[in-house]
């Protein structure tokens, strides 16, 4: 048993080595598939909503960031309002349900979903930042404007990058000045065209700030790769959406997406493997050809050894052996 395991071990280490390269790409894969139902029935969900339901979401939605503007000094305020009081989103407004019920079609937390068409990326926009959320999807950040664009809104999504499971922001900082991304939320499709990129501390949060009159989104991510110490602010402002754009929103990768060295190495991997098998079954037919060579009574060369012992075993084994050593020796001096 110990013999046939170590006759495959090679195999095995390649295999192994297989999958550990495709786990990241695979995972991915799998992430997205997901992401391609959830956004699936969530469209599903809003063509089924009345037109009443839909006003009455949208309305709530924009009456929200009307408040948030309000709060943050953004926008005309009631006389009676605070413009000092801080924001905060868990508080709704007069009328108006809690952060976590608008925008919630489902039930399951997504508002909507985000496309950038520059990374090849397409993936739900769920409430809050929370861990469970940062795994699958962009997460809202509460206390910003909700996805629906307008002025005096300002839209914070939040999004992993480096996951070994799912590429989400990962390639985020590829992303430059001029570069658009969109977001969907019910029927509605909000263009933006990046136009500021920076990298901050977690505490500095000036750059988040609604500004009167302007309709934006930042997109924010860890940074630098594998040590996360501080944010890159991907920050947009909003531009008309034309029918040129129906093309790419929504847009997910139907098949497994392997990034270039990967595929060299997996090539070369299972290569080696090939060559391990081809080498095995040659190995394995030639054992195979002996021992029936062996059950069929084909003789083979005795070894001097061999004969010795063969020879003590009859009854004249002395004499012989003795004739046969000198057989020996006249052949080597001659």
């Amino acid at each position: 048993m110990r013999k046939r395991l170590g006759d495959f071990l090679p195999l095995i280490l390649v295999g192994i080595g297989l999958c550990i390269l495709l786990y990241p790409t695979v995972s991915n894969f799998l992430v997205e598939r997901n992401s391609s139902r959830v956004i699936e029935n969530y469209d599903a969900a809003v063509e089924n909503l009345t037109e009443e339901k839909y006003a009455q979401m949208l309305g709530e939605a924009r009456a929200y960031n009307e408040h948030l503007a309000q709060m943050a000094g953004a926008a005309p305020q009631d006389e009676t309002s605070d413009s000092a009081a801080p924001i905060n989103a868990a508080v709704p407004a007069d009328g108006l349900p809690a952060y976590d019920e608008l925008l919630n079609l489902n039930g399951d937390g997504v508002m909507g979903y985000l496309t950038i068409p520059k990374l090849d990326v397409t993936m739900p926009v769920y409430h809050t930042v929370e861990e469970p959320v940062l795994q699958v999807g962009a997460g809202h950040l509460p206390d910003t404007s909700l996805p629906v664009g307008g002025p005096s809104t300002h839209t914070v999504l939040s999004g992993h990058r480096g996951l070994p499971s799912a590429k989400l922001f990962t390639e985020l900082d590829k992303l430059a000045t001029g570069d658009e991304f969109y977001i969907r939320v019910l029927n509605e499709t909000c263009a933006y065209q990046v136009d500021s990129i920076e990298t901050v501390l977690p505490h500095e949060t000036e750059s988040l700030v609604i500004r009167a009159g302007e309709d934006l989104c930042t997109l924010v991510t860890c940074t630098p790769y594998g040590v996360n110490s501080h944010r890159l602010l991907v920050r947009a402002h909003a531009i008309p959406y034309v029918e040129a754009m129906d093309e790419a929103v929504g847009k997910t990768e139907s098949f497994i997406n392997i990034p270039l060295p990967y595929a060299l190495l997996m090539l070369a991997l299972a290569a080696i493997g090939v060559v391990l098998i081809v080498l095995k079954v040659r190995a394995n037919r030639a054992r195979a050809a002996m021992q029936a060579a062996a059950l069929a009574g084909v003789p083979r060369s005795r070894t001097y050894e061999e004969l010795s012992r063969s020879s003590y075993a009859r009854p004249d084994a002395r004499g012989v052996h003795e004739r046969e050593g000198e057989a020996h020796a006249r052949r080597r001096d001659s």
